[in-house]
């Protein structure tokens, strides 16, 4: 489970998608971060870590740094953790008027 492996995720799921408020987000190398604030059936909040590219990585896909903020309600899709732990490897986010 070295820091770049992808063992500690279920690689068979990529579509696995959680919708939250992102009460953090950190761009950094060499994975950025969301911390993702989901409330269940019942109201009770659970924070979601979310990892997900390089800074390096985003900007040379184009990501506009700026468009995701504290606040923001998302969806983030991806591979969910194996252990059941609320972790998640994204590879796509929804924003809240549709775009990917």
């Amino acid at each position: 489970m070295a820091h770049h492996s992808p063992a500690n995720f279920d690689l068979d799921v990529t579509d696995f998608a959680v919708t939250g408020t992102i009460a953090s987000v950190s761009f950094r190398n060499p994975h950025s971060v969301i911390e993702l604030q989901v409330e269940s059936a019942d109201g009770s909040l659970t924070q979601w870590y979310v990892e997900f590219s390089s800074v390096n990585l985003l900007l040379r896909r184009g990501w506009d740094l700026d468009r995701i903020q504290a606040g923001d309600t998302v969806t983030c899709v991806g591979n969910a953790s194996n252990s059941g732990d609320p972790e998640m490897y994204m590879w796509t986010i929804r924003l809240e008027d549709g775009t990917e």
